[in-house]
């Protein structure tokens, strides 16, 4: 039980942020909002066995598509860990089967892209 809190509270550090990059195009969203969509990641990621002693960043980004799917999930800028970047990646995918509701251009569904920033900081 304490180890489930401790991971709990070290994946709870992470800061997440997303940046919307579509121009002219109404936002797309999770269910639930980005709060809920920046929690299903936290939950989906296990830090249990990395161990830092400073804060970093990395970027992840991928597409929303026109029909609410998020696709090409991909490793914008590392954070210098293989392992570490891969069970981001796996993470994000494992929730990647939630559909958004996507942007919208002239009220018709277009693809958009999506940014998501993280920064980890280390276990207290």
């Amino acid at each position: 039980m304490i180890r489930i809190l401790f991971l709990l509270l070290t994946v709870f550090s992470l800061k997440l942020s997303a940046q919307e990059t579509a121009q002219n195009t109404s936002n797309k969203s999770m269910p639930g909002g980005l709060n809920s969509f920046r929690a299903e990641v936290a939950k989906q990621i296990d830090l249990s066995d990395f161990v830092w002693n400073e804060p970093f960043n990395l970027v992840v980004t991928f597409v929303v598509s026109k029909d609410g799917k998020m696709e090409n999930v991909k490793l914008e800028e590392s954070s210098g860990n293989t392992e570490f970047d891969q069970r981001i990646l796996d993470g994000i995918k494992r929730i990647r089967k939630k559909k958004w509701t996507p942007a919208k251009r002239n009220e018709e569904p277009v693809e958009s892209f999506y940014r998501l920033p993280m920064t980890f900081h280390p276990p207290k």
